[in-house]
């Protein structure tokens, strides 16, 4: 989901007379409770199935509250007819304040510091239908900066039954998402990894691997297994979010281009073992993918770009009744093949490859305050044309996507499912340099941001 440096005062843009009555303010706030959808149907608190009450991070029991298909608690209908409402809306909005709001690298412009933005309004589906049976599903509409824009979110559908081969236990699953890791029940990969939020005014990292980058553009078909709720291994199959799995990308537009359109079927695998010891619980894994990407999703034809992702990762949490550790870590490997940009000139290179690392920890005490850190880092082959950056007189200044940065941040759970987040995003290096990434004499540090954020979830 890394002394304090000089760029920590972004702020001097935010008075430390705010500071003051955001932490008094946070400090007097009771304890929240329950998630919408599931928390109907289980009967359940947010600390049950996320540490510290706080979504997305999972515990064991929510872990297995997923793989088991979202099927545990009261079903959704019997003969005495409806028992909950199986939907739920979220919501967030903040304020960004910027070390420097003048950004230059095609990233969101923060025109004004400290303005309050709306950021997005979801609706979620989110229900165990039998008792094998299960969905959930989200669509939304988001502040693009500017203008909204409505899209879906996470899908993903199960079925599920268990087997007692024996003294053992093994749940086998059939599911099916948009999202590569979607599926997933560990916060260490892409797509529930640290941080779970953050400024959509914000700059991010210039690159990142294809399998963090197809959500809600692409479709799943896949069969999973749990033995003895320690050994697991699924393979799954992605291609292009269209036709039977076009409602995995409602609001979606190929034909626009600048996206990522899968030629045919594209295998993604995954394998964890992991232990549960009193309050302690570790988990080693690794996960994957092979993906064929035509270069214009506006034009899908010809040759495609090919990524081999190749992903380890591990986590261990510590859940005490009081005290509630987690720490995390992720490292992605990727082999490019340009097949289809380098021969249209999209590409500088005909082959390539992207490194990422992600290590994070959080501390949640008594289930209302998390704090959590991260390290953030990412490095791969130059490619002017997509990382190139030139001064004013045309001049090359590097061509590589080399970041390194961190997060801090403290979130504090508040009634009626209602959460403050404070967060801080600091940059040492930013797309390969320190010092005037942009030849307009902006430092990587100028890229550090400052988000107060308030997320709520009916």
């Amino acid at each position: 989901m890394c002394g304090m440096p000089s760029y920590w005062l972004v702020s001097r843009r935010l008075p430390v007379r705010a500071l003051t009555l955001i932490a008094t303010a946070l400090s007097l706030l009771p304890q929240a409770y329950a998630l919408p959808s599931f928390a109907r149907q289980t009967g359940q608190k947010c600390a049950a199935c996320h540490v510290g009450g706080s979504w997305p991070q999972l515990t064991p029991w929510g872990r297995f509250f997923k793989l088991s298909g979202y099927t545990a608690g009261k079903p959704l209908v019997d003969r005495e007819g409806f028992h909950y409402v199986p939907v739920g809306m979220f919501g967030q909005a903040g304020l960004t304040w910027a070390q420097q709001p003048n950004n230059t690298l095609g990233q969101p412009v923060i025109t004004q510091n400290g303005t309050p933005e709306a950021y997005q309004f979801t609706g979620e589906i989110g229900t165990g239908i039998t008792d094998f049976l299960g969905v959930f599903y989200e669509y939304g509409i988001s502040n693009t900066f500017p203008g909204w824009k409505g899209a879906g979110g996470p899908a993903d559908v199960r079925a599920v039954h268990f087997f007692h081969p024996g003294d053992s236990e093994l749940l086998v699953g059939l599911d099916s998402n948009n999202d590569p890791t979607g599926q997933d029940v560990w916060n260490s990969v892409p797509a529930w990894g640290y941080p779970f939020y953050g400024s959509p005014q914000a700059p991010g990292a210039p690159a990142s691997p294809m399998i963090t980058s197809l959500a809600a553009q692409a479709g799943s078909v896949g069969v999973y297994a749990l033995l003895n709720r320690q050994w697991y291994a699924e393979v799954s199959m992605y291609r292009v979010a269209t036709q039977f799995f076009r409602w995995m990308s409602a609001g979606t537009s190929f034909q626009a281009g600048g996206l990522n359109y899968l030629q045919g079927f594209n295998p993604y695998w995954r394998a964890y073992w992991t232990k549960e010891s009193g309050p302690n619980v570790v988990m080693v894994g690794t996960f994957g993918m092979h993906s064929n990407v035509y270069p214009n999703s506006a034009t899908p034809g010809g040759p495609t770009d090919v990524f081999s992702d190749y992903g380890f990762d591990s986590q261990y949490q510590h859940l005490g009744e009081t005290h509630k550790v987690t720490l995390r870590g992720a490292y992605i490997y990727e082999n490019q093949s340009w097949n289809g940009s380098f021969p249209l000139g999209a590409s500088s290179s005909p082959n390539g490859n992207l490194k990422t690392l992600n290590l994070n920890g959080s501390y949640a005490y008594r289930d209302r305050w998390t704090f959590s850190a991260a390290f953030l880092l990412s490095n791969g082959s130059s490619n002017a044309a997509f990382y190139g950056v030139y001064d004013p007189s045309g001049t090359q200044i590097t061509a590589k996507p080399n970041t390194s940065g961190y997060v801090l941040e403290v979130d504090r759970l508040i009634t009626q499912n209602v959460e403050v987040m404070l967060q801080y995003r600091g940059f040492a290096k930013f797309n390969g340099l320190k010092n005037n990434i942009d030849g307009m004499g902006r430092t990587a540090t100028d890229n550090n941001t400052l988000w107060l954020s308030v997320f709520f979830a009916f």
